[in-house]
């Protein structure tokens, strides 16, 4: 299938939107944990069965985002950005007809089929339609909806799922998926194709022992964000006794440093290694967290301590990327593919590592194993920055 031309008159209008769709599948995706508490008080399980919402979602965009991706390739990326967004919302109303937790969770995994195709697909979207100078400002002005997801969209979910409850809130999530889809539909342009990845790229990316350390390092750092993550809510209210607002200003704080985080380093990794910028961005995430563990029960502490993980954890997110496209340019359709996959296989490690150590209630134990998993990130960081070296001296 040929892929169609740049066109020009679509460009911006699909930004916008695009951007628009970004900042409802990130706030679907991160939503359950900043309304875990309103889930836990509903059903009457515990908040490591809630947690499961996450470790679904996680475990699905995981595996399916590279698959999907592979399996699509012949629709065109209009309709398909399309159903994703309705796929999307058919999954938030669902749930909210049930009382079985047990369909709630099903759903759930429905539900984030839409997540697994549109984020990488509108990537590669905008992509096809950005002129060739600006495709990576294009790709990473789409991905300003997912940190707007984290500043504005968890913060105010949170403080939604306790005034009106997690049912109105996903209702209102549904709304915002079907506005998202018809502006997609009404806005791309037709007929807009997509180039299958060569099965020797994913063989190469698999047999490159560089690239498969990078991976590892997202999947470890995602994986300790999300053993505390996941259980934000919960840990709050139970072990520090917070209010809905206190909860929600944990998540603000979070995401504007994660916003000033992704912008200094982008600036930055332009002087200096990108390598080195990942470095100082894991060992920022990981001290935020030994924060939070040192000083377990104190408000302030959280707070500061979320401030230095948001710092850190959203501008190693988001240099990922750029490291892996870096190290192998002729591969990067397949090593975004798999990085997202990282991401979410991550997602899905630290909810249930945070599920198990929250088992009898929110533990110190929990921020210290987010902390210890993220420092493993940062070993396997510096371990794939010497292989590179010594493959550059050859």
């Amino acid at each position: 299938m040929m892929v169609r031309p740049v066109i020009q008159p679509f460009y911006r209008p699909a930004l916008w939107t695009l951007m628009f769709g970004n900042l409802v599948i990130g706030t679907g995706v991160l939503l359950p944990a900043g309304m875990l508490a309103a889930f836990i008080a509903d059903f009457g399980v515990t908040p490591a069965t809630a947690g499961l919402l996450m470790f679904v979602g996680g475990l699905v965009v995981g595996i399916g985002a590279p698959v999907l991706a592979g399996l699509t390739t012949t629709l065109d990326r209009r309709l398909l950005l399309t159903l994703s967004l309705v796929i999307y919302a058919v999954g938030h109303i669902g749930a909210t007809l049930t009382t079985n937790f047990n369909v709630v969770i099903a759903l759930r995994a429905l539900t984030v089929i839409g997540a697994a195709i549109f984020t990488p697909q509108a990537a590669a979207t905008i992509g096809l339609l950005a002129p060739a100078e600006k495709r990576g400002g294009a790709i990473a002005f789409i991905f300003i909806g997912w940190s707007l997801a984290a500043v504005i969209g968890i913060p105010l979910g949170s403080i939604l799922g306790d005034l009106v409850g997690w049912r109105p809130t996903f209702l209102m999530m549904a709304a915002l998926s079907l506005f998202g889809a018809l502006m997609v539909w009404l806005v791309l342009p037709a007929a807009l194709f997509v180039q299958r990845i060569d099965l020797r790229a994913w063989v190469r990316v698999l047999t490159d022992v560089r690239l498969l350390i990078v991976l590892f390092v997202t999947m470890f750092a995602m994986a300790g964000q999300f053993t505390l993550f996941t259980y934000i809510s919960p840990t709050l209210t139970l072990a520090y006794g917070a209010s809905t607002n206190q909860v929600a200003l944990i998540f603000l704080m979070q995401g504007l440093m994660g916003v000033i985080g992704n912008t200094v380093a982008s600036r930055t990794a332009g002087r200096i290694s990108v390598d080195i910028v990942v470095g100082i961005a894991l060992v920022i995430t990981g001290t935020g967290l030994a924060l939070i563990g040192l000083g377990w029960g104190g408000y302030v502490a959280f707070l500061i301590g979320a401030g230095l993980w948001g710092l850190g954890g959203f501008a190693a997110n988001s240099l990922q990327q750029s490291r892996l496209v870096t190290l192998a340019p002729a591969l990067a359709s397949a090593t975004i593919a798999l990085n997202t996959s990282f991401v979410y296989l991550g997602q899905s490690l630290g909810s249930a590592s945070g599920g198990a150590l929250i088992s009898n209630g929110p533990v110190a134990a929990m921020a210290g194993a987010a902390a210890g998993l993220v420092f493993v990130g940062l070993a396997l960081s510096l371990l794939a920055s010497a292989l590179h070296r010594r493959v550059a001296l050859r």
